[in-house]
């Protein structure tokens, strides 16, 4: 029997370190000696790091894990340095942490924005440009989505043993991000952009904050939820510089074509068409009058077995998950279409936001 458990002991660590092995690719995350510090080791901020890396890295497609190099050093505020700074090449990264002793939450809250701006390829795509609010508005949502996945993964595969228990930390961490009052916004994401996008462009405004822009950034959180492979568009997100109904366009035009249907759903929310061909398509699958979960679940079942609907959703000769992810699609279109208005609120300073957490 002692044998027996032995082995499946063994089984289940070779499991994790494949997953793990899987989900890093070729990344290799280390942390400088500092000893502000304070009372966190390094070893225990790297391996909060890998993992913060790892829950994106297993969802995307291995064209688009991300490999290196990538340094975390204590720095004056959190920062995913231009490699320009610190004359990194093309597979090396830095990325500035801002905290003292073992606040676990705000690490993963600090490298879990930080990190997304590496994957967005940031180099690339923010230096002096007008849209820079929306590639921040997706970091902060990032790093929610992390947290979030992090407070239930850590049950079964936490980074130590006796850091299970921890995930109800991370969990409440995440539910306080979500449901601060100045992140709420009592519009939808189109109303959203109409009232905020000219401003948010502007060199000379000063209404950006972080707590302004997941107002918008946090209606695409049932996107990701559900379809965590949707990570897959952050790595190709285009260096545009027009308006977000350009902007979508282009996305929606130079993802690959399985990631459309996010790029799109992210579109619909901001009310934003970039593609009239799925706009026409009747997704309805079982003709009850609604686009919603049951037609999901049909579609997926058409994938493998016939069944008396019509699942082929695009009419290219077969039910694959091109079908699957029209469907979702149109599903979190109708969605966002009727969520409910939320009460307005008053909005306060991402200083403020940032002593609290």
């Amino acid at each position: 029997m002692k044998h027996r458990l032995h082995s499946l002991n063994l089984l289940i660590l070779f499991v994790f370190i494949l997953l793990t092995a899987n989900g890093f690719a070729d990344l290799t995350i280390t942390v400088e000696p500092d000893r502000r510090w304070g009372d966190a080791p390094t070893s225990n901020i790297k391996r909060l790091c890998e993992n913060v890396a790892m829950h994106f890295q297993e969802h995307l497609r291995d064209e688009y894990k991300l490999s290196g190099q990538l340094t975390v050093v204590y720095y004056e505020y959190p920062v995913a340095f231009y490699k320009s700074f610190f004359d990194g090449g093309p597979d090396e990264y830095q990325v500035g942490l801002t905290v003292t002793d073992t606040y676990w939450s705000q690490f993963a809250y600090q490298f879990g924005h930080e990190f997304s701006h590496v994957l967005q390829d940031h180099d690339r795509i923010t230096r002096n440009n007008p849209n820079s609010w929306f590639h921040e508005s997706l970091c902060e949502l990032a790093t929610l989505w992390a947290i979030s996945r992090m407070s239930e993964t850590w049950e079964d595969r936490p980074p130590y043993r006796n850091w299970a228990n921890y995930r109800h930390s991370l969990a409440s961490y995440a539910n306080n991000l979500k449901n601060r009052a100045e992140v709420q916004y009592s519009g939808t994401g189109a109303e959203w952009l109409t009232e905020w996008e000219d401003r948010m462009r502007s060199d000379e405004s000063d209404v950006f904050l972080y707590s302004r822009v997941v107002q918008l950034s946090y209606k695409f959180l049932p996107i990701f939820e559900e379809n965590p492979e949707a990570w897959n568009i952050i790595r190709q997100m285009p260096a545009t510089r027009g308006k977000m109904s350009e902007y979508m366009q282009d996305w929606y035009d130079r993802v690959d074509t399985e990631d459309q249907p996010f790029v799109k759903a992210i579109a619909t929310e901001m009310g934003i068409s970039v593609d009239a061909d799925i706009l026409v398509i009747n997704a309805d699958v079982n003709r009850d009058g609604y686009v919603d979960l049951s037609d999901v679940l049909i579609v997926r079942s058409g994938m493998q077995n016939p069944n008396s609907y019509d699942t082929d959703i695009n009419n290219d000769g077969t039910t694959d998950e091109i079908d699957l992810l029209i469907v979702k699609a149109k599903a979190f279109e109708a969605i966002a279409a009727a969520a409910p208005s939320k009460r307005k609120t008053r909005i306060t300073t991402w200083g403020a936001m940032k002593k609290q957490f």
